[in-house]
């Protein structure tokens, strides 16, 4: 069996080149240790985007809930699009679930998610479409009135972007103790 050293180099390189191959391999290896300067700053076009306008809980007076309603199919929230709903039962909320099965939009029966009414919570909400690359809510302001008992917000809906994509944005959330209050939500499509 020839040794391989001998087929890649004649006998008189052999020593030179077995010299080479280890430099060579040994400059591989040690290029993975040697890290590079760190920039001192962040180049404009690496900027963070910015994150969601929706808030933590800490900020607003609700909690985020649209996992609760993640189980409807895009064309049925497509199709409810611009309708607010409040719900404060749990009967309420399986006669939701009930509409969304009977519209036929889905092509399966949607995932029912829970939620707690049990301590007099509401759970409300909308979906608005438009057409962009994305879409957000901006909240401009919410206002709870315990003499009226009213509970209203005020939305800015925002699409940005050219994509030609039809877009369905969720926007519910869980308010606390509010069943019994009147509760709006208004959005203005800023446009």
């Amino acid at each position: 069996m020839i040794p391989l050293m001998n087929l890649m180099f004649p006998r008189k390189f052999a020593a030179i080149g077995r010299a080479c191959l280890f430099a060579w391999v040994g400059g591989l290896l040690l290029a993975g240790c040697i890290l590079p300067e760190s920039p001192t700053q962040t180049p404009a076009d690496m900027a963070t985007p910015p994150l969601p306008t929706l808030a933590p809980t800490a900020i607003y007076p609700w909690r985020d809930e649209n996992q609760v309603m993640s189980g409807i199919c895009f064309e049925a929230a497509f199709d409810a699009a611009g309708t607010v709903y409040v719900l404060r039962s749990a009967e309420e909320h399986i006669h939701f679930y009930e509409l969304a099965d009977n519209s036929l939009l889905c092509r399966h029966p949607v995932t029912r998610y829970p939620f707690d009414f049990t301590a007099g919570d509401a759970l409300a909400g909308l979906w608005s479409r438009g057409r962009g690359c994305t879409a957000r809510y901006d909240v401009l302001a919410f206002n709870r009135d315990d003499a009226a008992q009213t509970f209203t917000i005020t939305l800015r809906f925002v699409v940005e972007g050219d994509c030609p994509y039809d877009l369905v944005s969720p926007f519910w959330i869980g308010l606390p103790g509010l069943a019994a209050y009147d509760i709006g939500i208004n959005v203005d499509s800023g446009g």
